[in-house]
């Protein structure tokens, strides 16, 4: 046992390194999405007063966000190929995020709505659905946010404030979704005790993710001006 943890961190810490020594290779795509900190606008595109001509209420930064998607995302196959494999592995990484966050969006929401129809039925069975939920929505919310790092780059500080929000909400998401899952699994094993702060923290968890899929979409989408009717 004690040497399979050890194997195990040697394996996680190797990766940490990885990662994070290729993070300066991804630096140009960061710099792209507006993260990291320094001037807001300074990755604006020549382009950006058109943008703004046109009524867009999106930074310049998302607009260059928007406009890359639309020719096929922020991944340039022949820039990859000159990039090594360290280079690769965090830009593919990141590219996951967006493959993986539907899940814990589908999940908690979920859990939110068989519980709330469980509650119209008086029927307990319902959480034993909502419980399971809950708990792949954790595990989901946590691998989504550790690729989202990896999308978005290692900083603490955006100069692209919809950016910055996304990374926070969505790191804090996954922290209280294992809160969340906790109080589930209590609940599961105590069904008498009261569900008064499980309510409040799944309530504001339905909330939270549906402004974190939101905040996601209108980003990588060009801003809210992709909205319009």
């Amino acid at each position: 046992m004690m040497r399979s943890a050890k194997r195990l961190t040697m394996i996680v810490l190797g990766f940490v390194a990885l990662s994070t020594g290729s993070l300066a290779f991804a630096h140009e795509d960061h710099d792209a999405l507006g993260a990291g900190p320094g001037v807001a606008n300074s990755t604006a595109p020549a382009k950006a007063d058109d943008h703004m001509a046109m009524g867009s209420m999106t930074s310049p930064s998302m607009n260059m966000a928007g406009d890359d998607m639309a020719m096929g995302g922020m991944h340039d196959e022949g820039a990859n190929k000159n990039k090594s494999f360290g280079e690769r592995l965090v830009s593919w990484l990141g590219r996951v995020h967006t493959m993986v966050i539907h899940f814990p969006i589908a999940m908690f929401i979920g859990a939110f709505a068989v519980e709330l129809f469980g509650l119209w039925r008086q029927n307990r069975d319902y959480q034993r659905a909502a419980h399971v939920m809950l708990v792949v929505g954790a595990l989901g919310a946590i691998v989504a946010a550790f690729l989202g790092w990896f999308a978005g780059g290692f900083y603490l500080w955006d100069r692209n404030p919809i950016l910055m929000t996304h990374r926070w909400l969505g790191t804090s998401i996954a922290v209280f979704g294992i809160g969340l899952a906790y109080l589930a699994t209590a609940h599961r094993r105590a069904p008498d005790r009261s569900r008064t702060v499980y309510w409040v923290l799944l309530g504001l968890m339905t909330l939270a993710i549906s402004v974190q899929g939101f905040l996601g979409g209108t980003f990588m989408h060009g801003g809210l001006n992709h909205l319009a009717f």
